[in-house]
């Protein structure tokens, strides 16, 4: 996604081309080097479009929704399974966060059941969620 450059020689192909996704749709254009006056001017073009497409249609942030992958139907809980000295051990696990602040708790099936474990995996995700609602009123 964004501006590529080609240069096809075979074919004496070479302009820029631009691609951007929004909300599954991609809108795309080749910007010629002949057609536009040089490789310059092509990029210059390209550049425009680009900077109209981002204006017009912004990216739109993931955070907070719900992922088609989703099976627990709470943004930020899933169930899991790591393999460690090879033993495989189940768990549903919350995290919340990003970049360098990311948290994640663990509560394991065997322990505490598939229910429990997922219900107290819901319950740290909603006890950080209300935490952080809580700084940001500050």
């Amino acid at each position: 996604m964004g501006i590529s450059r080609i240069e096809q020689f075979e074919k004496s192909h070479f302009g820029y081309y631009v691609r951007i996704t929004r909300s599954g749709r991609q809108y795309a254009k080749f910007f010629s080097d002949a057609r536009y006056g040089g490789q310059q001017r092509a990029f210059e073009f390209a550049q425009r479009y680009f900077d109209e497409l981002s204006a017009k249609l912004p990216l739109q942030s993931q955070a907070g929704r719900k992922s088609v992958r989703n099976r627990s139907g709470i943004v930020g809980v899933n169930r899991s399974k790591s393999t460690r000295k090879g033993y495989t051990y189940e768990y549903w696990q919350a995290w919340w966060g990003s970049g360098s602040y990311r948290k994640s708790a663990k509560f394991s099936i065997k322990k505490y059941g598939t229910e429990k474990a997922k219900e107290l995996a819901i319950q740290a995700r909603k006890t950080w969620e209300a935490e952080a609602n809580q700084v940001h009123r500050l």
